[in-house]
């Protein structure tokens, strides 16, 4: 028996309106709500954009004034051409960056600073030290201390000269005015000089360059005194130049046969003053 197809009734066709309308809507708002999230994701994207590269400005404005280079000082290119300074002002700069710079001010000054005093400690120790040496000059040149010196280099030179076979010639009073004069001469060099010497350089003087010109002494003596009171004069002279004065014709007598000898000794001791120090 075969069964009859019966038409919707009104009251079905009322409640599949409303359902249509829901898919409708639906399908209509889906694509929209999908653009908008895409825009709102593409303006957000943008800002954190812009904001991340700010960031990054104010980072590397904040590690180049860490670093201590002013932003006003004159630099050099790449092609070794000097740059002018920037002429960008603190006037936009944040409250945090103000600070910055001026810590970065207040430690470029403390280096000025420092340089400055490590400037003028420098030039002290160079001036302390010219005074030490000073002092040393002349604590090694009192009278106390270089009479010692110049009375140990005349008992040396008169030692020499009993020793020497080549001195027997002169009387024992020849030899003292020959020891005087040397320890004359020795004085004259060591003071001309400023020399501080030890005990063998003070020996090689007395061996090796004294010995010639104290025999040209006493072969002068020989010419410039005519009685032993003359050399007694001459001896006081060698003792004591300073405070003792020799008669007129004894003192021009010495003064032709004496720089022969002293101009001898002199270039010896001057072309050899490197080998002797």
């Amino acid at each position: 028996m075969a069964t009859e197809e019966k038409n919707p009734s009104p009251e079905q066709n009322e409640q599949k309106k409303p359902r249509n309308k829901k898919k409708l809507l639906l399908f209509v708002a889906v694509p929209l709500g999908v653009l908008l999230l895409a825009v709102l994701l593409f303006f957000a994207y943008q800002l954190a954009q812009q904001q991340f590269a700010k960031n990054q400005v104010d980072l590397e404005k904040f590690g180049f004034d860490l670093k201590g280079t002013s932003q006003f000082e004159t630099s050099e290119g790449f092609l070794g051409e000097t740059q002018l300074p920037s002429t960008f002002g603190t006037e936009n700069l944040t409250p945090n960056e103000r600070v910055v710079h001026s810590l970065v001010r207040d430690r470029e000054n403390l280096i000025i600073e420092n340089r400055t005093l490590r400037q003028q400690i420098e030039a002290l120790e160079a001036q302390l030290e010219t005074y030490e040496e000073d002092r040393r000059m002349a604590a090694y040149f009192m009278p106390e201390n270089f009479s010692q010196e110049l009375e140990r280099v005349e008992r040396m030179l008169h030692t020499y000269l009993r020793q020497s076979a080549d001195a027997q010639r002169f009387s024992n009073f020849r030899l003292e005015i020959m020891a005087a004069a040397g320890r004359m001469e020795y004085q004259r060099f060591v003071e001309a000089n400023q020399l501080m010497l030890d005990a063998v350089q003070r020996t090689e003087i007395v061996v090796d360059f004294l010995p010639a010109f104290m025999f040209c002494v006493g072969d002068a003596i020989q010419l410039a005194a005519n009685d032993f009171d003359e050399e007694r004069e001459i001896r006081d002279y060698f003792g004591n130049p300073e405070q003792h004065r020799l008669p007129t014709i004894i003192q021009e007598d010495l003064d032709v046969v004496l720089p022969p000898c002293q101009r001898e000794l002199r270039e010896a001791l001057h072309n050899n003053m490197a080998n002797l120090l």
